[in-house]
């Protein structure tokens, strides 16, 4: 019967445990959102209509400055801290949650993945958190958006200059983890395999 080589077994089991960890290629929406498993509906990515900027401040149902405090659901939802209200937002709470995708386990293709930062958002409510797209005209802030702020309104303190992901993101770190961890335990295979073969034959009883 034939049997495997060290080397070979080393090969085996890596390759087992990086399918098994993650370490292969991702299915989904191409970014570095859904994992494999998750479903992607057909919605239309080609967001055609977005409004410019300008049009989405003076025309959007919720329009306001916030700085993303926590990322969730694979950064599609976001914890904000409301900073300066435009428009549509007087009435928000000092912390919002504005989810820029579904449930975890499902996913569209046009989910909005947040990083820690200021953004200017432009959303819509939903039942108990304000609902964003990548087709909407949310955006890092930035020092030029300045112009667009309402007269009535007082510039937030502290203000951010763009918008960058600062937090761990341990999704993109867990393929490598899992493929050092597959390395380790082909290579204690390979030892062990090696020294039984070296062991005299009498060693066995």
């Amino acid at each position: 019967m034939h049997t495997l080589r060290p080397v070979g077994l080393a090969l085996t089991v890596t390759f087992v445990f990086a399918l098994a960890f993650g370490a292969g290629p991702r299915l989904g929406t191409g970014g570095p959102g859904p994992g494999v498993g998750i479903g992607v509906s057909q919605v239309s990515a080609d967001c055609a209509a977005l409004p410019s900027i300008d049009e989405a401040v003076l025309l959007g149902e919720v329009v306001f400055v916030g700085t993303v405090l926590r990322v969730d659901n694979q950064r599609r939802w976001a914890t904000v801290r409301v900073e300066e209200r435009w428009r549509g937002a007087r009435d928000l709470a000092g912390t919002v949650e504005v989810r820029g995708g579904p449930e975890p386990g499902t996913a569209t293709s046009v989910d909005r993945l947040f990083g820690i930062g200021r953004y200017l958002f432009v959303v819509t409510r939903g039942p108990d958190y304000l609902s964003d797209n990548a087709c909407t005209a949310t955006t890092a802030w930035t020092a030029d958006l300045a112009r667009l702020r309402p007269i009535d309104v007082s510039p937030a303190p502290d203000v951010v200059a763009n918008a960058t992901v600062t937090e761990l993101d341990l999704d993109a770190f867990m393929p490598l983890v899992a493929l050092a961890l597959a390395l380790i335990v082909a290579v204690i295979a390979y030892l062990v395999i090696l020294r039984a073969r070296r062991r005299p034959a009498d060693w066995i009883r």
